[in-house]
């Protein structure tokens, strides 16, 4: 069976290496978020890259991207990993970034690039999980383009019609998407397995890979995926 990737905002597909390592597929394809055209270029590329029976496994942005898959004839499964089916709060959606927040990263992204990607970085981790982090891009444009991609998707009408086994992987110390995002998906989708993991940020698949491997391989039956 194949793995299908798709990366967080301005990742570069090497932040799977860990997760990949762990789990040893078989068959694997990333998708990078480069040289994007506009915001529906990221569900077009995952579409693409989606030729043959897959389990998908999206980590921040790219769950919102998987979440969009998962009615996909080529879906076999969906593994979400510090997910989120919206991710800027409204008012019946009191979960995520305040949407001035993203807009005023926006701004910064343009006028200090180097010191707002370190911040964004920064916000990765839980307590003592910080490490030298070199996944990634530092393309303007292409992160611009993911921030209006978070701006405006929505996935929260569509979770009840997920019909295809669903694991949710969420580090309990998140501070780019809260745990109540997670729970917010669990509440609202069939079949689905949801896995807090305690004093974990943003990025369990790179600072817990075997762990998460472990999390996948059991729900998917105790098997390597081959």
């Amino acid at each position: 069976m194949n793995i299908l990737l798709l990366p967080g905002w301005g990742m570069k597909g090497e932040v799977f290496t860990p997760l990949i390592q762990a789990l040893q597929p078989s068959h694997v394809t990333v998708v990078a978020w480069e040289h994007m055209h506009d915001v529906n270029h990221f569900l077009a590329k995952a579409k693409d890259a989606l030729t043959v029976p897959s389990i998908v496994i999206g980590w921040s942005l790219g769950s919102l991207v998987a979440l969009q898959l998962a009615m996909h004839e080529h879906v076999q499964a969906l593994v979400c990993i510090g997910g989120t089916s919206r991710f800027t709060m409204t008012d019946d959606y009191p979960i995520g970034w305040h949407a001035r927040v993203v807009e005023r990263m926006k701004t910064q992204l343009m006028r200090q690039p180097e010191k707002t990607i370190q911040s964004f970085i920064d916000m990765l981790w839980g307590e003592e999980e910080a490490q030298p982090f070199r996944y990634m891009h530092h393309h303007i444009p292409d992160l611009l383009l993911g921030l209006d991609y978070l701006l405006t998707t929505d996935v929260r009408d569509q979770l009840q019609q997920i019909d295809v086994p669903l694991l949710l992987i969420h580090g309990e110390r998140d501070r780019i998407c809260p745990p109540q995002a997670a729970q917010y998906v669990y509440e609202r989708t069939n079949h689905c397995t949801f896995m807090l993991m305690p004093n974990v940020g943003h990025a369990p698949h790179v600072t817990q890979p075997s762990m998460c491997a472990h999390y996948i391989q059991t729900w998917l039956g105790g098997e390597k995926n081959d």
